[in-house]
């Protein structure tokens, strides 16, 4: 064989050798222990989701226990008590009389009058007829065809009220026993139908005193 043939088969060994090197698979390194290795030529595989964290509302906790002390029961206030009528009437010789009572009886029970007089009437139809007695006078009009007591007048201080006052008392008296607004020159009080008057003028001991004691008829009757 010559050189150029000894050549040529030099050649076709080294292809023939170069061949077969790349259908052989590259040898792998050794692995270690407690190392891990991922093959390069694997596909890849889907990584796992992360966890959604749980959007459920957490349980309700436990409500605290309710104590078992009653509140205290609101105390309802007192009710105010209704004022006592103040039973406003006049008394004479044991008659007790009252505005709008009718006449005739009641002069009757009290006996004969110490005057007896008329005048015309300002507040009723014909004539006012007055009848006085000690410390007191009447004054009685027709009201809807019948004689009726209208007025009943205190003249003088010998008479004391069944509401325990009388002319000249003191203010302060006054108000101690009814009530009212200090330093009024006229005091009213209401009962039903009947009206006390009460006027009240400082005296000459420089102290106010009650000078006129009246009863009338209500406005409204």
């Amino acid at each position: 064989m010559n050189a150029r043939n000894i050549g040529l088969a030099l050649v076709l060994v080294l292809l023939l050798m170069f061949a077969g090197c790349q259908q052989q698979p590259a040898a792998q390194p050794a692995q270690k222990a407690g190392v891990v290795y991922l093959d390069p030529n694997a596909a890849p595989t889907a990584t796992a989701a992360p966890k959604a964290q749980s959007s459920a509302v957490p349980a309700a906790t436990e409500a605290a226990p309710v104590s078992e002390t009653a509140a205290p029961e609101a105390t309802e206030a007192p009710a105010e008590e209704p004022e006592a009528p103040l039973d406003l009437y006049f008394e004479c010789r044991g008659v007790r009389i009252v505005p709008m009572m009718e006449a005739a009886p009641v002069v009757a029970a009290l006996g004969e009058p110490i005057r007896r007089f008329e005048a015309d009437s300002c507040a009723y139809v014909g004539k006012d007829v007055f009848y006085a007695y000690p410390g007191a006078q009447l004054t009685v009009n027709e009201v809807e065809g019948v004689e009726r007591i209208t007025v009943i007048m205190v003249t003088d201080d010998t008479v004391t009220i069944p509401q325990g006052l009388r002319i000249y008392d003191e203010e302060e008296k006054l108000l101690s026993i009814l009530g009212g607004t200090d330093d009024a020159d006229v005091y009213t009080y209401t009962d039903g139908q009947t009206v006390l008057l009460i006027q009240v003028k400082e005296a000459a001991d420089g102290v106010r005193r009650i000078a006129y004691i009246e009863y009338q008829v209500a406005a409204d009757q």
